[in-house]
């Protein structure tokens, strides 16, 4: 960046570009990281907005509805007026001052829910949440608020009526696919597409809890995302470093889940499955996969607790268990040395 500096300074001074130029220039490669401007910012920001809900809350029954709803719209209209004000000469304190607006707005969600008894529940208020800020983000193209979009949205996926399989939120999809597009629009964020991916799973898992009993018919679900992950593991070629990681720790968790007799229909079954499934981790661990050396050593520790727990003194599961460890990650460093990727 100083090199970068230099140079434009030096292009301006020379009259090639005009002046004021090399400081627009600079913002277009500016390195991402939380300086502690944006730090204290960002902080009071959220200092300022706590404080005001505070004093709202306090005085809550003591004024009118009216005032109470204009009071919320007042400080959300004029954050969000200030902030665009700003944003040419203090774009950061413009960015604080947004986000102030979006925690008003999130606030007055559930403060005009409460005041009028419109009767959603804390996981709708989420959802309105998430669709009133997406918009924000795809104007502000701001990575950190379509992180809390795609966030808020989770907590409604896991809403009791969808979890237990009383309906199925199609029209979730809609919102996923929005979140994932504008992510890869705006500059994408591993967070955010991380989180995407959950929603995916979060709405396949009410689309799963729809059709069959979980309780009765759990092996089918370890299944279902067993074979998802290791679809993401084996596509790595084709789609995002951080998809192939959520499919590891997928198929890795379903996995787990399945290796417990209590999970099948017929309690022998999780032998040759288990058997199987370290075999695939072996060869995922031959193309390079430290991941998987991970994965193989909680399922070899999972089994060595299962069964030394029945056989062994304690002192000695203990001891046994922790030269396991060690070893795991001698090797875990040793086939990091030689330049095996994560995935």
């Amino acid at each position: 960046m100083q090199v970068l500096n230099r140079e434009l300074r030096f292009l301006e001074d020379s009259e090639v570009i005009p002046a004021g130029k090399s400081d627009e220039i600079q913002e277009l490669y500016e390195v991402e990281r939380l300086s502690f401007t944006r730090t204290l910012l960002y902080v009071g920001s959220i200092l300022i907005g706590a404080g005001i809900l505070s004093f709202i809350a306090s005085n809550w029954e003591e004024i009118g509805k009216s005032t109470k709803f204009l009071l919320i719209l007042v400080l959300f209209i004029g954050s969000n007026f200030a902030a665009y004000r700003m944003e040419k000469g203090f774009p950061k304190t413009s960015t604080s001052l947004y986000y102030l607006g979006i925690l008003i707005f999130g606030a007055g969600i559930f403060l005009v829910e409460q005041m009028f008894h419109l009767g959603v529940s804390l996981r709708e208020a989420f959802l309105w949440w998430s669709l009133g800020i997406l918009p924000v983000a795809w104007v502000l193209r701001d990575k950190w608020i379509l992180l809390a979009a795609a966030i808020f949205l989770f907590f409604t996926l896991t809403d009791e009526p969808y979890l237990n399989g009383q309906m199925i939120p199609y029209w979730t999809l809609l919102w996923i696919a929005a979140i994932y597009l504008l992510n890869e629009k705006i500059g994408f964020s591993k967070a955010t597409g991380f989180v995407s991916g959950v929603l995916m799973l979060a709405f396949l898992a009410t689309v799963i809890s729809f059709f069959i009993d979980i309780d009765e018919y759990s092996y089918l679900f370890g299944l279902t995302y067993f074979v998802v992950g290791v679809g993401l593991t084996l596509i790595k070629e084709k789609i995002r470093d951080i998809y192939v990681v959520l499919g590891y720790l997928v198929h890795g968790a379903a996995a787990l889940l399945l290796s417990f007799e209590e999970a099948w229909p017929v309690d022998w079954i999780y032998i040759p499955f288990s058997i199987l499934y370290l075999l695939f981790l072996l060869f995922l661990i031959k193309r390079g996969s430290l991941l998987s050396i991970i994965i193989l050593c909680v399922m070899i520790f999972r089994f060595y607790l299962d069964f030394s727990f029945d056989f062994l003194p304690k002192s000695f599961v203990f001891i046994i268990g922790g030269l396991l460890l060690l070893g795991f990650g001698f090797y875990f460093e040793k086939q990091r040395k030689k330049g095996g990727g994560i995935a």
